[in-house]
């Protein structure tokens, strides 16, 4: 108990009483209601420590299992660089010696004859042997005799100095004279002329001259002539070189030439090509190296006769599997066929015709006679052909199917987990580039020092290169351009890039031989290699720089002293005779006197004297040597007999 006291101020203090205090604590219910609140909290504190902790475990045994899958990816994907390399160290070792032990026993070189070969030069976008000026002129019936005497007529201007250069300089100055028509022109002149040699080198001299001059004076460089093909003497010196260079080429450089087509193509044939890109495990060109390891071996196979049953082996067919948008062409391991497998090759019978007929054209070649495997197909592993076919489309006409060979496109596909982990970088099969030019070494080294040298395995220089670089050595002192590089340029223009280049990148040209798409790829590197070594000027390289320039950078220095050393030797020697070069002419006509129909030729020609008349009509009339001779009405004449439907 206490006394209970009120106080205001100093004046009123007053006593309430005793306030007594009841005695007590807190009930049952409430007692229970805390400690259950307090249980309650420690088990959930409890219960998140645990999932804590349980979380915390499982994430790390994930992120142990996680590092050791990422360590046997490594494990595996350092097994196969290693492997890789291996086989790259072991290609550049041994790969040159077997190479040229298998092409030391090739026995004749397929040559195709000189019909063929100018006809590929000269007019390679047409049909090499059905061309106008490969058959005589045909006259329409009962136009006969007017037409003879116009083409008479008109082959006696083309035989004019005056009314060729005129007809040149007429069309080259219309503008809607093209590209096209100036490359036919000009190898139709060509043509007309083959039969006049001394006469075609005098009107090609005259246009080389006049375009020399052009190219001196006006705004181009003078280091551009000759380094493209856009005038009728330009095409008209690749021709020229072609006519008077072909036995050079049957008796010496065709030789190392064809070697490394045979180099090449059997390199390329050591390993897996794919049919439908074109790309290949062995290549000089990075844009057609498999940058993937293909898992392949090396079928032999035994010619036997007799039938053990037969299998036709085609590109597709109904065992091909789909695999969503792609089908993979079939191959020797999707038949099963062993190795030592019997092979048998039969006549193609009827019942097969269509079978083979809608996936053999489809692919891009056509079988002459089937080809069937007979024996035991089993127990084969995973194979790949090893041949290099044409080239396919990728889109077949099965509503969008898309094929492939050895590799799988890899734009549309889903990667699988942890697959990425497991590839290599694709340019560690860079080295592949580096094995395959050293196996192709010798090769190229033997047909540059071939092409580049003065002295060619007992063989004179051609006169014609001796001739053609003294008169460009001619027509720069006669400008005053003293600059040594610039008349190196014009050489290199002339011969190298116009003619050596075109036939190294195309052998097909000079032999009877199919040139497939990765074939094709490489010999384009090596003419670019052929090209810089002409040139004077310095590469700079570097890292971002083009494979195809780096695989040659160390040699193309070397090639490049022998180009100076082959200008400088050509030089040094005797002045040639206009004797014994017009001696030289006259026998190349008498050669090849018929290979050709000029008359269909010059029919040609008259085409476009026709359809440029009123141009070239001018032209003539504002010469002075033109007029003396008249040829304006001659011309007029001849579209008299060549218009008119009687007798003139």
């Amino acid at each position: 108990m206490a006394g209970f006291r009120v106080s205001v101020g100093d004046n009123f203090r007053k006593t309430l009483g005793v306030i007594k205090y009841e005695e007590g604590g807190l009930s049952l219910t409430a007692i229970i209601a805390i400690g259950a609140g307090v249980g309650a909290f420690f088990l959930i504190c409890l219960l998140i420590i645990i999932l804590v902790c349980v979380a915390y475990r499982k994430k790390s045994q994930e992120s142990d299992r996680v590092m050791k899958r990422m360590q046997t990816q490594m494990d595996v994907l350092e097994i196969r660089v290693a492997k890789e390399c291996k086989e790259a160290f072991a290609e550049l070792q041994t790969d040159m010696t077997e190479v040229t032990s298998d092409l030391s026993g090739v026995v004749g070189i397929p040559f195709v004859d000189y019909r063929t070969y100018c006809m590929r030069v000269l007019f390679p976008s047409t049909d090499e042997y059905d061309h106008p000026v490969l058959r005589d002129l045909q006259y329409e019936y009962g136009r006969q005799d007017n037409l003879e005497k116009g083409m008479k007529l008109f082959t006696q201007l083309v035989n004019n100095k005056t009314f060729l250069l005129l007809f040149v300089r007429t069309l080259e100055s219309n503008k809607y004279f093209s590209m096209r028509e100036r490359v036919n022109v000009a190898s139709l002149i060509s043509v007309a002329l083959q039969n006049k040699m001394e006469y075609h080198t005098d009107i090609l001299k005259t246009l080389l001259a006049e375009l020399i001059e052009r190219s001196v004076e006006g705004r181009n460089h003078p280091k551009l002539l000759l380094r493209r093909t856009e005038s009728v003497a330009e095409k008209m010196l690749t021709n020229w070189f072609t006519f008077l260079l072909f036995k050079f080429l049957k008796e010496c450089a065709g030789e190392p030439l064809f070697m490394l087509f045979r180099a090449i193509k059997q390199q390329v044939d050591k390993g897996p090509v794919d049919a439908v890109t074109s790309e290949a495990k062995y290549s000089l060109s990075e844009d057609k190296l498999i940058r993937h390891g293909i898992e392949y071996r090396t079928v032999v196979s035994e010619w036997r006769t007799g039938e053990r049953g037969r299998v036709i082996l085609q590109d597709e067919d109904l065992t091909t599997k789909p695999e969503g948008e792609y089908k993979k062409i079939n191959t020797l391991g999707h038949y099963k066929v062993p190795d030592g497998a019997v092979m048998a090759l039969v006549p193609k019978q009827k019942e097969y015709m269509t079978l083979t007929s809608s996936s053999s054209m489809r692919f891009g070649h056509q079988y002459e006679n089937s080809t069937y495997y007979s024996g035991m197909m089993h127990g084969s592993p995973s194979l790949n052909r090893t041949v290099s076919p044409t080239a396919i489309s990728i889109e077949m006409e099965n509503k969008g199917t898309k094929y492939y060979h050895v590799v799988k496109p890899q734009e549309n596909e889903v990667q699988k987990d942890g697959e990425r982990g497991s590839k290599m970088v694709s340019e560690i099969y860079l080295t592949r580039l580096l094995a395959t030019k050293g196996t192709l070494q010798q090769f190229v080294d033997d047909l540059f020092e071939t092409i580049f040298s003065t002295a060619h395995r007992g063989s004179a220089l051609p006169l014609a290169i001796k001739y053609m670089f003294d008169f460009l050595d001619d027509q720069a002192l006669l400008h005053g351009i003293t600059d040594i590089e610039t008349v190196h340029t014009w050489k290199s223009n002339s011969l190298p890039l116009r003619f050596w280049v075109n036939m190294i990148k195309n052998p097909n040209f000079v032999f009877d031989i199919h040139k497939s798409n990765i074939v094709d790829a490489c010999l384009s590197v090596v003419a670019q290699t052929f090209m810089d070594s002409c040139s004077m000027s310095e590469h700079k390289l570097g890292k971002d720089s083009p494979s195809s320039k780096l695989l040659y950078a160390k040699d193309i220095p070397k090639y490049k002293k022998w180009v100076e050393r082959y200008y400088q030797d050509i030089k040094l020697m005797p002045a040639i005779s206009d004797q014994d070069m017009n001696a030289m002419l006259a026998e190349e006509s008498r050669l090849h006197n018929v290979e050709f129909s000029a008359s269909s030729a010059v029919y040609e020609l008259y085409q476009y004297a026709d359809k440029y008349i009123e141009q070239l009509m001018t032209s003539l009339e504002e010469d002075e040597f033109a007029r003396k001779n008249k040829l304006a009405s001659r011309l007029d004449q001849i579209r008299q007999y060549m218009e008119s439907d009687s007798v003139v």
